[in-house]
């Protein structure tokens, strides 16, 4: 047996190997594959521990990926750690979805199961899976060889993709409910704060049940309906262009003119708002006022700002400028009202503007208070709770007095540059100086770079919720689609977009409510032979495969896989080429050889396929699957961009940009990105932001650079009212 030493040895590693992957930034995949070739040459040369660094640096950035736990097993084993070999190869084993590969490495592993006495990584599993299926109340076990079919009821009678481990007590369900596809085994989260009432459903009046039965009906009569055979969706985008005040006969030749310095103080009066912003409210990062106070330049941050908008700690609910730790780490209080509309005196000079926002923190975390509402709280619920919070209020009186004489400092510390008369560089560093009775220690929590841009004086940001706002039309008008599908099935395909985005299906559906929904009425869709549900299934079956997260067994993962591989096989018989630009993704997120990444890229564009020309192109731009060549790149885009491929034109659009295999034009790069959201491309809207927000092509408009981003984030969150209009639904 495994000595324990052994045992903590191991746990150690994996516990280093899971910290690590918190915080780590990406590679390229050049990069990627330059680190393998340094471990192979550093086992080769006997330099093991060096090797397995590598591989812990890698397993941090990429922890789902399975060829750095092989590599890392290999080692060991050749090293003799034959119990830390084991470990790597099982977690290999988890990861690895390719059965011929692990053809290669599941010898091995038998062997040093036997020879170490554990028992077998298949029969654990088939011990969890079984344990799995008689919690969630499944009378017959699913063995590993269970044939998968691609039917709607098969998908999760066979893969125990329904409830498992559910904190809360089962609801009773009315019958003929839609199967539920939860997490297997969801982490445990803290006690949940009594939320507010929930807003009642839309009542569904006669008027309102007959508007959209008229919708329905109407939609039904319209001549127009996609074509089922074509593999990928655009998203209709009416009036767009017009909204965005584009003339397709107009010339666009604004330039942006560099300003690398300040000529004076003036350039830096005003107010400035960032270009980060958060995807889910679409608010900005930070503003900023700046004045001439005397002879010095003054920085204040603005109330409206919501730079401490993702930086929330858990522990506190109120809002941001509330008191709450925000950066520190150790989870001392400090005033936030200190910042908000305080001027700031910074230093000034051709080359940049310089000033630091100072926190002050309290001398200590206010432990023992949270300690004791906690323990109050608890002594109402357990027995001889009075004593144990009294008890719990001494030991945390006591820790709070050990810490009396620690003091936190966090400062914000801003740097201003010139881009352009009316652009900022902007860059800043957080960072926390904690002073004990042993001295001073200081350390960077947080650097960041982005621009800022001269707005108005009156500028107020705005907030985009992304949260569907449903009604009691759409609620209706979903309840009929539900209905019109058993004679119509081509309305599965808008009624699964509307449930994906929670469209109409009501306010108590949840994010796995909503894509069981989903997938089950595009899978039946699928069964009737619609090669767009099965091209939109593909990808959504391969994301669950290597969600160990949520499904943390491989034979459940696995199922994912095969239902992924099945409706692969499906678009092949169909001889659908758009299968291979799918497949060549799916080895790309893998990490895959790039030649045989290339070469389903390939496969695609030799037969026309839009979307495969269009990954090639991308291929051939970033120069790591290909050998970057701009020229073939652009005629890669310039072809799928005949065919229709909606983001083909706003490639061509950055090219002429940024010059990138043609000459920079700013006239050909504001009309490819016209025709980009004509043919349906959201990342055009988006580029079309950055072009009013800096002047490129069209002449600078902050307001009209916000008006875009509106249209932005309403396009990218409501895709679901483009597929009700392709089917012949009238906007609402």
């Amino acid at each position: 047996m495994i000595h324990m030493k052994r045992f903590f040895k191991i746990a150690l590693t994996l516990a280093l190997l899971v910290m690590t992957a918190q915080a780590s930034a990406q590679m390229t995949r050049g990069q990627l594959l330059r680190k393998y070739y340094q471990i192979t040459q550093l086992h080769n040369s006997g330099k093991d521990a060096e090797a397995i660094a590598l591989c812990e640096e890698i397993t941090a950035m990429y922890p789902k990926l399975p060829d750095t736990y092989l590599r890392m097993a290999q080692i060991y084993d050749d090293a003799g750690e034959q119990e830390l070999a084991l470990v790597m190869y099982r977690t290999y084993v988890s990861l690895e979805m390719d059965d011929k590969k692990l053809s290669e490495v599941t010898p091995r592993m038998k062997e040093l199961e036997k020879k170490l006495e554990v028992k077998s990584f298949e029969e654990q599993e088939q011990e969890q899976f079984d344990q799995l299926m008689a919690e969630t109340a499944q009378t017959e076990t699913v063995s590993t060889s269970a044939t998968i079919t691609t039917s709607a009821t098969s998908l999760f009678d066979l893969s125990a993709l329904v409830a498992s481990a559910n904190t809360k007590e089962p609801e009773p369900e009315p019958e003929e409910q839609e199967p539920l596809l939860v997490q297997a085994q969801p982490e445990p989260e803290p006690e949940p704060e009594p939320e507010p009432e929930p807003e009642p459903e839309p009542e569904i009046t006669r008027d309102i049940q007959q508007q959209a039965d008229n919708m329905v009906e109407k939609a039904s009569a319209t001549e127009v309906k996609p074509d089922c055979s074509t593999p990928y969706l655009f998203s209709p985008h009416p009036d767009v262009v017009n909204e965005l005040r584009l003339k397709r006969d107009a010339q666009y030749t604004a330039k942006v003119t560099p300003k690398r310095s300040f000529e004076s103080k003036s350039d830096l009066i005003g107010r400035w708002a960032s270009s980060v912003f958060s995807e889910e409210t679409g608010r900005e990062f930070i503003i900023i006022d700046i004045e001439q106070m005397g002879s010095s330049l003054s920085a204040m941050l603005d109330e409206e700002s919501g730079l401490f908008l993702d930086k929330k700690n858990s522990m506190f609910k109120s809002s941001w400028n509330a008191v709450k730790s925000i950066w520190s780490s150790d989870g001392a209080d400090f005033d936030a009202t200190e910042l908000i509309g305080s001027a700031i005196r910074g230093d000034f000079s051709e080359e940049s503007f310089d000033f630091t926002f100072a926190l002050r923190k309290k001398d200590k975390p206010n432990v023992a208070t949270i300690g004791r509402d906690v323990m109050d709280g608890l002594s109402l619920f357990i027995p001889f709770g009075a004593l144990a919070s009294r008890v719990g209020s001494t030991l945390l009186n006591y820790a709070s007095r050990k810490i009396s004489n620690e003091k936190f400092q966090t400062t914000i510390n801003f740097s201003l540059k010139s881009v352009t008369a009316n652009v900022l560089a902007c860059s800043y560093i957080v960072s926390e100086r904690h002073t004990t009775a042993d001295g001073t220690r200081d350390k960077v929590i947080e650097e960041r770079s982005f621009h800022m841009f001269r707005v108005p004086d009156k500028y107020k940001p705005y907030t985009y919720s992304s949260n569907i706002q449903e009604n009691a039309l759409y609620r209706a008008m979903y309840t009929k689609l539900e209905q019109e599908t058993a004679n119509d099935p081509d309305k599965l395909f808008p009624l699964a977009y509307m449930s994906y985005y929670g469209a109409g299906i009501g306010k108590k559906a949840d994010d796995l409510d909503r894509l069981t929904k989903a997938i089950v009425q595009m899978q039946k869709l699928a069964d009737l032979g619609c090669i767009r549900a099965s091209a939109w299934l593909i990808p959504v079956y391969y994301n669950l495969s290597i969600d160990e997260k949520h499904y943390p067994m491989r034979m459940q993962r696995k199922k994912f896989r095969e239902l992924s591989d099945s409706h692969m096989s499906t678009m092949l018989m169909a001889y659908n080429p758009y299968v291979y630009g799918l497949n060549g993704d799916i080895l790309a997120s893998g990490n895959s050889d790039p030649e045989e990444i290339a070469a389903e890229y390939d496969k695609g564009a030799q037969q026309g396929d839009a979307y495969s020309l269009y990954c090639l192109g991308k291929a051939y731009k970033e120069g790591v699957i290909k050998s970057r060549d701009l020229d073939k790149s652009l005629e890669c885009f310039r072809q799928a961009a005949l065919k229709g491929y909606a983001d083909a034109y706003w490639q061509i659009a950055l090219a002429y940009k940024s010059g990138l295999g043609v000459a920079s034009d700013y006239n050909k790069y504001i009309h490819s990105l016209i025709e980009a959201i004509d043919a349906g491309s959201i990342e055009a809207i988006d580029e079309l932001s950055v072009a009013y927000y800096w002047g490129i092509g069209v002449e600078r408009d902050i307001d009209m650079a916000q008006q875009v981003r509106r249209s932005y984030f309403y396009v990218k969150n409501n895709v679901w009212r483009d597929v009700l209009t392709l089917y012949g639904f009238p906007s609402i």
